[in-house]
């Protein structure tokens, strides 16, 4: 009869022979995603931060998310090598499991950021080069609508109800809003100067604008479509970009990058309440669900900050690829 010693020896070597030829994965589902535009590649990370492996993209990678079950990426590529006929733009949409790209998905040219729909059906991105935003069909890949937007577009986010879509134009400071069933321009407002990241809160009442060289945080109302307030952050000097907001909706946090910080924004006071010192460069912002951890990305210092919201301090921060730019969490908790 084998002894245990020997049952444990076998079990040993057939797990090592199974990793060694990739038969089983070993690692976690990965829970952050981190698209780095200097390396072209991915960084996958557990939720305690643990770097799990690196994707090899084949351009330059900028706006990410996650699929609803957690199982896929989607990550906005353009080609950047200078008067190349775009051959590299698109959004590919990447398996977890079999990490790999399993499909390139028209988006109009130069993607830069998206949103999907919370249907999971149509992808809205912004063309920056063609002052555009292109809607696909996911089911199909390919592109069911472009609609004109302002100069230069940038950031775009979908409402929590799949109703509206924004879109951001940093050289026309001006945010489109779509209606998304209809796939046509509804309204557009004027902004503080080089409007960049957008979002939405959580209860759907209000989205959240900054403004990098305007240094403020513009608040629309979503019912009206109108500007209702704008927050100056930084005495103006931080450059915000990307913004995240608290699952109850009552703080907004906005990545300001000249400053290497996070501002914390009360959104019933409408003023800035605390800023919060993290990587450097941070673009790229994201909010856990249960609003406890907050991850920003880190372009100057090529690393992530995982920031404790309770006593807003940074609490690890890990090495990721060259310039990162975007920052995607998956909506399950581990």
């Amino acid at each position: 009869m084998m002894t245990r010693i020997r049952r444990l020896a076998v079990i040993g070597a057939v797990t090592s022979f199974q990793l060694a030829f990739g038969q089983i994965d070993p690692a976690p589902t990965p829970y952050a995603a981190v698209s780095n535009e200097g390396s072209h590649d991915i960084s996958l990370l557990s939720q305690t931060g643990v770097l799990l492996y690196t994707l090899r993209l084949p351009s330059r990678p900028r706006g990410i998310a996650f699929s609803r079950d957690g199982r896929r990426i989607f990550v906005a590529l353009s080609d950047d090598r200078p008067n190349f006929e775009a051959s590299g733009d698109g959004i590919a949409e990447v398996d977890l499991q079999g990490r790999r790209i399993v499909r390139r998905i028209s988006a109009g040219s130069d993607p830069e950021t998206f949103a999907i729909t919370p249907d999971e059906r149509t992808i809205f991105s912004s063309n920056e080069d063609a002052g555009t935003a292109s809607a696909t069909d996911l089911r199909t890949g390919k592109v069911s609508a472009t609609l004109v937007v302002g100069i230069e577009p940038e950031g775009v986010a979908a409402s929590p109800d799949g109703r509206w879509v924004y879109v951001t134009a940093e050289t026309s400071n001006s945010v489109s809003m779509i209606d998304a069933r209809t796939k046509r321009v509804v309204a557009n407002v004027l902004v503080d100067a080089r409007p960049r990241g957008v979002a939405f809160t959580p209860n759907g009442r209000i989205a959240l604008v900054s403004a990098e060289i305007g240094g403020t945080l513009s608040i629309i109302d979503v019912r009206s479509h109108s500007l209702s307030d704008a927050v100056t952050l930084q005495q103006g000097r931080g450059k915000p970009v990307g913004i995240a907001v608290s699952p109850d909706s009552r703080f907004a946090f906005v990545a300001n990058g000249a400053t290497h910080s996070v501002s914390v924004v009360d959104l019933v006071a409408r003023k800035e309440i605390a800023t919060i010192p993290v990587g450097k460069r941070p673009w790229g912002i994201a909010m856990s669900r249960d609003g406890r951890s907050l991850y920003t990305a880190n372009g100057g210092s090529d690393d992530i900050s995982i920031v404790d919201v309770a006593s807003r301090r940074v609490r690890s921060t890990i090495k990721v690829g060259a310039k990162p730019w975007g920052i995607a969490l998956a909506r399950r908790e581990n």
